[in-house]
């Protein structure tokens, strides 16, 4: 009886759309155009990148300084942002 109850809860919840004619829309915020939010912090580019940390963006974040070591894996939910030799902020994307 209880695996009938949880089939029924999930069919039903596989059925659900959003409001139709909006974009879809991730729990950050973020449209699908924008999955990170990068445009959220492209003023960043070219400014000190000195005292920048993970902590200050979204959760999952990465700030990427010249030499390190990073998984190559792409996650469009996942903002990066870049610090070039010279310490400031080359690039910010998702990714």
């Amino acid at each position: 009886m209880k695996r009938i109850v949880l089939a029924s809860v999930f069919a039903l919840a596989a059925c659900q759309s959003g409001p139709s004619g909006s974009p879809p829309v991730s729990p950050g915020g973020a449209s699908s155009d924008d999955p990170c939010s990068a445009n959220k912090f492209s003023h960043l580019v070219g400014t000190e990148g000195e005292h920048l940390t993970s902590n200050m963006f979204p959760a999952g974040s990465r700030v990427l300084r010249p030499g390190m070591v990073m998984t190559m894996d792409y996650r469009g939910d996942r903002l990066n942002i870049v610090i070039d030799e010279s310490g400031k902020v080359d690039r910010v994307y998702c990714g």
